[in-house]
């Protein structure tokens, strides 16, 4: 659907609210005053008909799937709204929740409307740079609560005490167990300079924290040289944004002046992001070919390709695990079908599938499932996940207690033998 016919379809159901209930049954117009002449009767009927027709056309036409009853049950509802709610209504909230609605109905997990905050909100945190407290958020599907997936160096969230795998519980006193990861983001941001009360869960043990937003440059890449002996280099990828191709590409070129001969890169909790910085991050290391194309509903094909002008010869380890989604499953996928890479963790969370922001024209915006991502094999990867090549489970308790990590530990090993 482009986004001209969308608008016609919002204003048109928005009309609604305003034409009275016994509008759907009675004209509209006001009855003609009876003439003597019979020729303007005549004209005076055929264009209260047109009129009719125009005010059809311009309402019902473009609302697309409200039928005649669901209309006039909304003209019922807000009848009664009117007559016995105690507030007042508000023409922005009411008209948010039309839009919001019409997107729930889709029954698309992924699918949402987002107001004229919410989207500039999105905006900013894929360009890379946003006010909040230094951490991204992820969502357990099994659970339906959103975790950080992983804390910023030399952040607000780092300096207070969050960790990675702490489960938002509330924001601001509001319970934040059914939301969003985008409404978790859309409440942890805002002004720089103010404090955003957070309540986690951490194992069994609930915590409370009070962070102060500051600005923040998303660091979505670090990197070191792991062992420095044998020169494996290691890149952890958080999330795919804007910035993270400059991140990585750094990042790579730091390591190879050092003299990197392996390197392990580690999508571990990654949610995925923008497609195109994915396949960007994955031209720098593929031979030429597809990295990953995607199919609409209607058959159309679109592709990322490489070009393989920096394909990389040395051996590459990528760690996942089972929260590991979207666009990290698209780069291992990749590495994985052109055996550039072995794969060391857990099976991944299985989401290929597209969504499409569009811009409704109003600084509003969009967003729903599109289509499906397909590996260079013609696999999907939608709701299969990648399997690794070593299966090796995560020692969170280890983890957790003084930071050993025994996936990193494998894929050392590997790369040493």
């Amino acid at each position: 659907m482009d986004n001209k016919t969308w608008e016609k379809t919002g204003k048109g159901q928005y009309a609604l609210k305003d034409i009275p209930y016994d509008g759907y049954n009675k004209s509209p117009l006001k009855p003609a005053k009876k003439r003597s002449s019979f020729l303007p009767f005549v004209i005076g009927f055929a264009v209260g008909i047109l009129l009719v027709l125009a005010v059809y056309f311009a309402t019902f036409r473009f609302s697309n799937s409200l039928s005649m009853q669901t209309q006039k049950k909304i003209g019922t509802l807000e009848s009664v709204i009117d007559k016995y709610y105690m507030g007042e209504r508000e023409e922005k909230a009411e008209a948010d929740g039309i839009y919001k609605g019409i997107v729930s109905s889709l029954g698309d997990k992924y699918a949402g409307y987002y107001t004229q905050e919410e989207f500039q909100l999105s905006r900013e945190d894929n360009a890379g740079e946003f006010s909040g407290i230094g951490c991204t958020i992820g969502t357990d599907e099994e659970l339906g609560i959103c975790y950080i997936a992983s804390v910023m160096e030399g952040y607000a969230a780092e300096a207070a005490g969050l960790k990675e795998g702490d489960y938002f519980l509330e924001v601001d006193g509001e319970d934040a167990t059914g939301w969003t990861a985008s409404d978790v983001a859309s409440h942890v941001k805002g002004e720089t300079g103010t404090t955003v009360d957070i309540k986690v869960l951490r194992g069994t043990e609930e915590l409370s924290f009070t962070v102060e937003r500051v600005k923040v440059e998303t660091k979505t890449v670090e990197s070191r040289m792991e062992d420095e002996k044998n020169k494996i280099g290691y890149i952890r990828i958080a999330e795919f944004d804007e910035i993270t191709v400059s991140q990585f590409k750094e990042a790579k070129e730091d390591l190879e002046k050092e003299g990197m001969k392996a390197l392990i890169l580690d999508l571990r909790s990654n949610p995925g992001g923008l497609v195109d910085a994915c396949a960007d991050i994955a031209s720098m290391m593929l031979p030429k070919g597809i990295i990953v194309y995607s199919e609409t509903k209607e058959g159309r094909k679109f592709e990322w390709k490489s070009d393989g002008k920096h394909e990389i010869n040395i051996p590459v380890i990528i760690l996942v695990n089972q929260n590991s989604a979207s666009a990290a499953e698209i780069l291992t996928g990749a590495m994985k079908d052109y055996g550039k890479a072995t794969v060391i963790g857990t099976t991944t969370f299985g989401k290929g599938i597209i969504q499409n922001t569009y811009s409704l024209g109003d600084g509003t915006a969009v967003e729903f499932t599109v289509g499906q991502y397909y590996l260079p094999k013609d696999e999907t990867i939608h709701g299969v996940g990648i399997k690794p090549d070593i299966e090796v489970e995560l020692d969170a308790e280890a983890y957790l207690k003084d930071g050993s990590d025994n996936q990193l530990d494998a894929a050392l090993k590997e790369l040493g033998k």
